[in-house]
C-alpha cells in the first residue's frame, strides 16, 4: 500500500517538474535567450568556416634533402619572411602555393640547395596548357633522374651522385623495343671507397626504379672515373642484387 502511494507520490512530483520545465521555457526572456545563444553558435560556426576556407594552400618546396640543406632552408626562410611548414613524414619543406617561386629563386640566390639536382618537385612546378604529352614525359624524366641521385647522395660514403637515364620511345612492334639502361657517377667523400654490396644495392635501387630496366645495364663510374660495376660484371652483379 505504501508503495502505491509512493509510485502515485514521485508520478505526480514527476508531472510537476515537467509543467515547471515547459513554462519557463515559453517565458519571453528565456526564449530570447535562446534564440540570442543559437545565433551566437551559428555565428561562430559561421567564422570557423570563413577562418578554415582561407586558410593557405601549402606546396612542395623541396624534398628528400640533407639535414644540412634542410636546417640552411629552413633559416633562409625564416630570415626571408616566407611561411613554411615541414612534413613530419617525409621532411619535405613546404610553402604557401603562391610563394613556390620566390621562394626558389631567393634561395637559389644563396646557392641553396647545394645539391642543384631537382626531384619530383619539379613536377609540381606550373605548366601552360599546351604542354604537351612528350613534354610531361620529359620533366617526369629529368624528374626520376634527379630523385635518385638525391636518394644515392643519402647513403654512407658518397657525397654527390649524377643518374643518366636512358630511356627509348618505345616501338609498337615487339622485335623493335629497346631496353632501358642507365649511368650513374658518383662523387665519393674523401679517402672513402664502397664495398661491392654497396654497388650491387645502388645499382639494384635504379634498376627497380625504371619499369624494365635490368641491373646489367646499370654502369656506376666514380669521380676518378674508374667503373664500379657494368656489363662485364653482369653474373656477379645478378648474384648479389637478388640478395637485396
Amino acid at each position: 500500500m505504501e508503495n502505491g502511494i509512493t509510485e502515485n507520490h514521485l508520478a505526480e512530483t514527476g508531472e510537476k517538474a515537467q509543467l515547471q520545465v515547459l513554462q519557463l521555457s515559453q517565458h519571453p526572456v528565456v526564449r530570447q535567450l535562446g534564440v540570442m545563444i543559437g545565433i551566437a553558435a551559428s555565428v561562430a560556426l559561421g567564422v570557423a568556416v570563413v577562418l578554415w576556407s582561407q586558410s593557405p594552400s601549402y606546396s612542395l618546396l623541396y624534398g628528400n634533402l640533407d639535414q644540412k640543406d634542410a636546417s640552411e632552408i629552413v633559416e633562409a626562410l625564416t630570415q626571408s619572411d616566407i611561411d613554411y611548414r615541414i612534413d613530419e613524414a617525409t621532411g619535405a619543406i613546404m610553402v604557401v602555393s603562391g610563394q613556390v617561386q620566390e621562394a626558389r629563386m631567393k634561395l637559389a640566390g644563396q646557392g641553396l640547395p647545394h645539391d642543384d639536382s631537382l626531384g619530383f618537385e619539379l613536377l609540381q612546378q606550373e605548366t601552360g596548357f599546351g604542354t604537351s604529352r612528350a613534354m610531361e614525359a620529359a620533366r617526369f624524366h629529368r624528374a626520376l633522374e634527379g630523385e635518385l641521385a638525391r636518394t644515392i647522395a643519402t647513403l654512407a660514403n658518397i657525397e654527390n651522385a649524377r643518374v643518366h637515364l636512358a630511356m627509348p620511345k618505345q616501338s609498337v612492334f615487339l622485335r623493335e623495343r629497346k631496353k632501358p639502361s642507365a649511368s650513374v657517377m658518383l662523387k665519393l667523400r674523401s679517402g672513402r671507397k664502397l664495398e661491392k654490396s654497396q654497388v650491387a644495392a645502388i645499382t639494384h635501387l635504379v634498376a627497380s626504379s625504371v619499369p624494365e630496366l635490368e641491373t646489367t645495364a646499370v654502369t656506376l663510374v666514380d669521380h676518378k672515373g674508374e667503373m664500379l660495376s657494368g656489363p662485364e660484371e653482369t653474373r656477379e652483379m645478378q648474384l648479389t642484387a637478388s640478395q637485396f
